[in-house]
């Protein structure tokens, strides 16, 4: 029973990577789509505050009275727009407005995130990305006014999520390295060597930003946590694997013997 378990889980694990292959340039895994959601509930913990609690509300009161309707693209883009049109209006009376900048630039980011984890198609793909996009203008635009980890961290995701994980780690690497105390970033930096596969990079960082935030001020502590518990669940996993894999093939050894010396017995 427990081979074949393992046989089931060797199973799902080719099926995931056939998946992966056939996945369009772009689209995201079903890993990383589980991630942005994980994220949004940092982003809104240790960034967005408030500055979410109004789209919340208004998904909540949308929720409550129409509990039937599943939420999609247009749902989403109807909870964040008109927000974002108010924000834009301001911006333009005021291009220094510091506050509606990184207000609009979360907010972009946040409606990019949700669009991304529910886009099935190119031109939804590309509607997120545009979002992205809109996003890093903004925090571009409140960067030139005033310094900000958190805005970094937020515009190097917007890199991450559009594709570019180059450019993405290149600059949660600098926000750890000029602000090496700020936990976020560094829970960020691990999710996003997680997805590349360097688990031992990816644990490093999810162990300082657990050391970072002891209080969970952030949700880094819990959110790392919870990585290295999957991260050790993982290896584990594989421990076992290798040693089933090795079984195996003693057994098929010992049968391939025991054929040679009947073999051998009745010549």
């Amino acid at each position: 029973m427990a081979s074949n378990a393992k046989k089931d889980r060797k199973q799902s694990s080719k099926k995931g990577d056939e998946a992966a292959k056939k996945r369009k340039p772009g689209e995201l895994s079903r890993f990383q789509k589980i991630v942005i959601v994980a994220f949004i509930v940092i982003f809104a913990l240790s960034t967005l505050a408030g500055a979410l609690a109004s789209v919340m509300q208004t998904q909540t009161a949308e929720d409550a009275s129409e509990e039937s309707q599943e939420t999609t693209v247009e749902t989403v883009d109807g909870n964040y727009e008109g927000i974002v049109q108010d924000l834009e209006s301001k911006v333009a009376e005021n291009p220094e407005d510091k506050a509606s900048l990184l207000s609009l630039g979360r907010y972009c980011f946040s409606w990019g995130a949700n669009v991304s984890s529910l886009a099935t198609t190119d031109e939804e793909t590309s509607h997120a990305n545009e979002l992205f996009d809109k996003a890093i203008g903004y925090y571009d635009q409140y960067l030139e006014l005033e310094d900000s980890p958190a805005a970094r961290v937020d515009r190097a995701l917007c890199q991450y999520y559009k594709g570019d994980a180059e450019a993405a780690a290149t600059e949660l690497t600098e926000v750890t390295t000029n602000s090496p105390d700020y936990a976020p970033a560094w829970a960020n930096l691990g999710m996003l060597y997680e997805t590349q596969g360097l688990t031992d990079e990816a644990r490093a960082a999810y162990e300082k930003a657990a050391e970072l935030d002891p209080s969970d001020e952030y949700g880094a502590y819990s959110y790392a946590q919870q990585r290295i518990s999957a991260l050790d669940e993982a290896a584990e996993s594989a421990e076992e694997d290798s040693a089933d894999d090795a079984g195996e093939t003693d057994d098929a050894a010992q049968t391939d013997a025991g054929s040679d010396d009947s073999t051998t017995e009745n010549n």
